[in-house]
């Protein structure tokens, strides 16, 4: 399989070393045949039709399909040398204390997006053809 150009690079020594681990990862899955070398470049050769000649409405359909799960959790951090060590776990387990009281909205959100995403992807195909 030829290695197609990446959409977007990481520039320095971590990037080489992101780009050497995800693919020592692939090489390992293709060896243990969870990822099927065929169905990979059947969908690299799909080209994605959208938008054509509007860069831009392209690039925010993009997004939406990329960022439609609202309720993956983001990472905490903190900025605070001192007292950030402190607020991490207190902020990590207040996360895990009140999830319950946005579980149901953010999992009704993500359904949502997804079928909407869904609708706009048919209307799309319907307006090509």
């Amino acid at each position: 399989m030829i290695d197609p150009a990446p959409t977007f690079r990481i520039a320095g020594e971590i990037g080489r070393e992101a780009e050497e681990t995800v693919r020592a990862r692939l090489a390992d899955r293709y060896a243990r045949g969870v990822i099927d070398r065929d169905e990979v470049a059947s969908v690299a050769d799909l080209r994605l039709h959208t938008f054509e000649g509007d860069e831009a409405a392209s690039e925010i359909f993009r997004r939406c399909c990329v960022t439609w799960q609202v309720d993956r959790e983001l990472p905490i951090t903190s900025h605070r040398p001192v007292v950030g060590a402190v607020l991490v776990p207190v902020k990590r387990l207040a996360r895990r204390l009140l999830r319950f009281l946005t579980e149901a909205q953010l999992s009704r959100q993500r359904d949502f997006n997804w079928n909407l995403l869904l609708v706009l992807r048919e209307l799309l195909e319907r307006e090509r053809r």
